[in-house]
Parts: structure tokens; C-alpha cells; sequence
């Protein structure tokens, strides 16, 4: 190994290593220090050393989880793939959850009458001895949120990753999700971050994580988290990027299923009504956009924007919030609603709209004035997003 491929291993390391075995990590830098002809890249690595030591002690290593756990088991996680034409992506969705660093799940294949070879590629693995089912279904559902169901139904773990078929992850994924559970056992989801890709699985520009990846750990109360982040917009953009609890998810108010393009929306907002949530920033998801995605047609059709007034009516009814967040709330999808009627949607699309807004939102005129009003002063009261740790 040359002398920047020992950098880069002893660097990963910091982040993974067990706390535990720091005197031993720190002797491996001091003789990186005596080989390497570079003293700038001695010193990077004795300042990111100290640093992910003294400021992030509570950091879960990699690959340690089965150690941590050596005083009870190792939970078991179900990793449930729902498919419906996704073969171009399928085999590399399932060899990434295969070759996990994590080895301790199960996995449930599942598909919803493909009408491409998706099914030949699922059934090349059912002798796998990771995998525990393969379900095809005998009629198409129309719904993911129902596949959801079946699968988390099939599982036989603690701990829930649902796998989105046309997305796939790092290796290290659920050895870092496992790893934050184990910290904090309340939590009742674990987020990481994602990056953009497309067709090909060429990272995109755009970037939905609005913080700085510094592969630290943060902690939130769900019901904070849901009044900071979920009531813009869905933060929690992804289902591949989430690992939950399977008790939590049978718990909750199975009204989700019936919005096809935010059911996982108002599921998320259901979850964090039950506990915390840890977010862990480092991007170790990869969410691919194509055109066949669901969210995609919403986004033509703009038929999303009535499951949207939906799910932020049911946050309103369910979340304990302020009178004032409420207000801006309405006045803001009152806003939207009005400028889809600019933009000359179809009739029965914004007829929805208007009637979802008035009967199920309740928003009126004067929630969109005041809304205004406090966009043009630039005093918002609430803050889309938990950036700022006063709200930890």
C-alpha cells in the first residue's frame, strides 16, 4: 500500500475504529508519521484524530455492533425490497444489501406484477440463505405502500430497512443505522443521508440534506423534529435511506396507504409521533430519479399537491403545534393552490385542490393574507429545518 492509500485507510478508521482501541489507532498514525515522506498529511491525520476523539466521543465504530451487543443479542433486521419494473436496477439493489458489512438480517423480495424480467432476476436468488421470501403477486396493487405492508408482515426482525428497488446503499449502511440504535435503543428511526443519482448512477448536483456532512450523530425528540423539518416539505425523502422499528410501524394510523404519492409522508409523521429520531450525516444512500419514478408523475400531473394538503391536514389534527404554525401552514398551501390556477392545470386537478384545501386543510383567504404578510417582512415563525442544535 503506498503512501496515500495508507492515509485514506487510516483515515476511514478514525470514523470506524472502537473508542475502546485508541491507543492502538494512535500508534498506527505515529508510524504513518515515521514512513511517510509527506508531513502535512502526519499532521491531517493527528488533527482529525483528536478532533473525532474529544468532540464526537460518543461515535458508534463500524463494524463493533456485534461486540456492543455482546451482552444480549443482536437484533435481527429485515431488509424488504418492494419492486414493480425496476430490472435494469434490481441486481444491483440486492448485491449491495447482500455484501453489507452488517450480516445479521434477513431478506424479503417482493414484487408487484412486473411486466419486465424482474421476476426471472428475483427468483435467481430465492436459494440464497440471506434470503426468506420471495412473494409475487398474482394482481397488481397499484400501491407500494401495500407491498410495505406485506413485507413488514413476512419480517421476522426487530428492525425494519425498506429498500427501494431502483435505489441502492453503501456496504456500510445498516452497520451504521445498527450502530445509532444501539446508542440510543429509544430512537425509533435512523436516518442517513443521500445523494442524487440517475439513470446510470452518475451523482447529481442536487442535494436535499440541507447539512454539513461531518459524519456526526444527532439526536432529536420526534414530535420537535416533525413542528422543524416535515412540515415544509418531506425531509425524509427517501424510504431507502431510513432503518425503524417494526413495533413502532404496525402501531401506527394505517391512513397512510391511501396517498399514493405521500404515504410515506404522513407514515413518517405517524413514526416520530412514537419517539425519537437520530440523523447521522454522512451520505451512505444513493436515491435514483428516472422517469418512471411515482414521484415523478405527481410532479407532471401535479395530482401530488392534493396528497400533500392531505397529509399536512392530518400533521395539523394529530402534531401539537401553535395556532400561529397552523396558520402559516394553511396560507401557505393556500398560496400553491393559487398559483396552479395561474399555471392552467387540468380543471378536475385544482378542483380537488380547492376542495382539499377548504374541506380537509380548512385554509382560507385570510390564512393566505397573513402568510404573505409574514413572507414580506421575512419573519417566518418557525424554522423549516433543525440545523440549529437549540432545537436538540
Amino acid at each position: 500500500m503506498n503512501e496515500k492509500g495508507k492515509y485514506k485507510y487510516i483515515k476511514a478508521r478514525l470514523h470506524t475504529q472502537p473508542t475502546f482501541e485508541n491507543d492502538q489507532l494512535l500508534a498506527e498514525i505515529e508510524e504513518f508519521g515515521k514512513q511517510c515522506h509527506s508531513r502535512r498529511l502526519y499532521k491531517k491525520l493527528k488533527r482529525k484524530y483528536w478532533w473525532h476523539r474529544i468532540a464526537y466521543p460518543r461515535h458508534l465504530p463500524l463494524g463493533t455492533v456485534p461486540k456492543v451487543w455482546a451482552d444480549k443479542r443482536t437484533p435481527l433486521v429485515s431488509v424488504i425490497v418492494p419492486n414493480f419494473c425496476h430490472a435494469p436496477y434490481l441486481q444491483e439493489r440486492i448485491d449491495c444489501i447482500l455484501n453489507q458489512t452488517f450480516q445479521n438480517f434477513e431478506l424479503i423480495l417482493l414484487d408487484d406484477c412486473s411486466t419486465d424480467n424482474s421476476r426471472e432476476i428475483l427468483f435467481s436468488y430465492k436459494d440464497h440463505p440471506k434470503v426468506s421470501h420471495v412473494v409475487f403477486n398474482e394482481q397488481n396493487t397499484g400501491n407500494t405502500f401495500l407491498q410495505w405492508e406485506k413485507g413488514v408482515n413476512l419480517a421476522q426482525g426487530e428492525y425494519i430497512w425498506i429498500a427501494e428497488s431502483d435505489d441502492y446503499a453503501d456496504e456500510t449502511f445498516l452497520d451504521y443505522a445498527m450502530g445509532m440504535f444501539c446508542l440510543h435503543e429509544d430512537c425509533v428511526m435512523v436516518r442517513a443521508g443521500s445523494y442524487q443519482v440517475n439513470e446510470n448512477g452518475r451523482v447529481m448536483v442536487r442535494d436535499w440534506d440541507v447539512w454539513k456532512e461531518d459524519e456526526t450523530a444527532r439526536y432529536y425528540d420526534g414530535n420537535k423534529y416533525i413542528r422543524h423539518n416535515m412540515l415544509h416539505f418531506n425531509y425524509i425523502y427517501n424510504a431507502s435511506m431510513v432503518v425503524f422499528r417494526k413495533d413502532v410501524f404496525q402501531a401506527i394510523d394505517k391512513t397512510y396507504q391511501q396517498l399514493r404519492y405521500t404515504g410515506d409522508w404522513q407514515c413518517w409523521i405517524s413514526m416520530l409521533m412514537h419517539g425519537s429520531i437520530c440523523e447521522y450525516r454522512r451520505k451512505l444512500n444513493y436515491f435514483r430519479q428516472h422517469q418512471d419514478k411515482v414521484s415523478a408523475h405527481s410532479t407532471k400531473t401535479n395530482k401530488g399537491m392534493i396528497d400533500q394538503i392531505n397529509v399536512l391536514a392530518y400533521a395539523i389534527n394529530h402534531v401539537k403545534m401553535s395556532a400561529l404554525r397552523k396558520l402559516m401552514i394553511r396560507g401557505e398551501q393556500f398560496s400553491h393552490c393559487l398559483q396552479m390556477s395561474q399555471e392552467k392545470y387540468a380543471p378536475d386537478v385544482l378542483a380537488a385542490c380547492w376542495t382539499a384545501l377548504s374541506q380537509n386543510l380548512h385554509a382560507t383567504i385570510q390564512d393566505y393574507k397573513w402568510y404573505k404578510f409574514f413572507l414580506h417582512f421575512k419573519c417566518l415563525p418557525f424554522i423549516p429545518t433543525l440545523e440549529n442544535d437549540k432545537y436538540k
